[in-house]
């Protein structure tokens, strides 16, 4: 519950501050924020790759996917920001009722992605296999809500259909013209949080017992599929948290599966 308040609670800051700037500052922040998420998670795993190849610190090399993730969505949102405020610097105006209603929606929008990118962020370092000590994957909060869980959705519903590399890769059967589907097993969450470090927490019936080998990472790759299962045909290479190619230089995970 405390968690749960934690981010409900930063949520509704982030909301107000962005409703401060007004519908169209909100709107504009809200698209700002969408598409440094998106930028973000599609291009951090190769930059993660290129930490691991290039850092010998197995430390460093543990917080990759998270680094990555996170420069890259405060780079991208930086630099939408600065393109909005001089492509349009001076505020729209619009009728009461509209300019009211629209800055809420906008701004509660915008903290939701931010929100969602900074758990996701938080999850995929090495740290305790709950989120704070109290999420696991399968939590839901009071508020019924899980922006981490809604955001990798529409991520993946972006890379099936409107941001897809047709052309590139294996076909998947569910989307045969676009083959290229990020996390099509769904398993982001799980595999994440079974190859984090600390915790003793069995978070699958048939998770092996501390000190065993730990089943192949899905991780951020697409086409994991769930922990233990073989993966998908069109599974992009790509390091996971720890799992996934960070994790295997670090040592906390194998980077194929056995």
């Amino acid at each position: 519950m405390i968690v749960d308040l934690g981010v409900l609670a930063l949520t509704a800051g982030i909301t107000y501050a962005l409703m401060s700037e007004g519908l169209w500052g909100a709107a504009l922040m809200f698209f700002n924020t969408l598409f440094a998420a998106l930028i973000a998670f599609n291009f951090y795993e190769p930059v993660a790759q290129l930490i691991v190849d290039n850092v010998g610190s197995e430390t460093v090399s543990s917080f990759a996917d998270s680094v990555s993730m996170m420069v890259l969505f405060m780079v991208s949102l930086l630099l939408l920001r600065l393109a909005t405020e001089s492509l349009a610097p001076a505020m729209v105006r619009f009728p009461t009722p509209l300019y009211h209603l629209g800055r809420v929606v906008f701004g509660l929008g915008g903290a939701v992605v931010m929100i969602a990118v900074l758990l996701l962020g938080y999850q995929a370092s090495p740290v305790q296999k709950k989120l704070l000590g109290a999420w696991d994957y399968k939590h839901n909060p009071f508020f019924k809500e899980r922006f981490d869980r809604d955001f990798l959705a529409f991520f993946q519903y972006t890379s099936g259909y409107t941001f897809a590399r047709n052309g590139a890769g294996d076909r998947d059967p569910e989307f045969p013209g676009r083959p290229m589907l990020f996390d099509p097993g769904a398993s982001w969450l799980i595999a994440h949080q079974v190859h984090r470090p600390y915790g003793t927490e069995q978070i699958l019936e048939d998770a092996p017992a501390e000190g065993a080998a730990a089943p192949p990472a899905g991780g951020a790759s697409p086409g994991g599929g769930m922990p233990g299962q073989a993966p998908g045909p069109n599974a992009r290479s790509g390091p996971g948290i720890p799992g996934g190619t960070a994790g295997a230089a670090a040592g906390l995970a194998p980077t194929n599966p056995p």
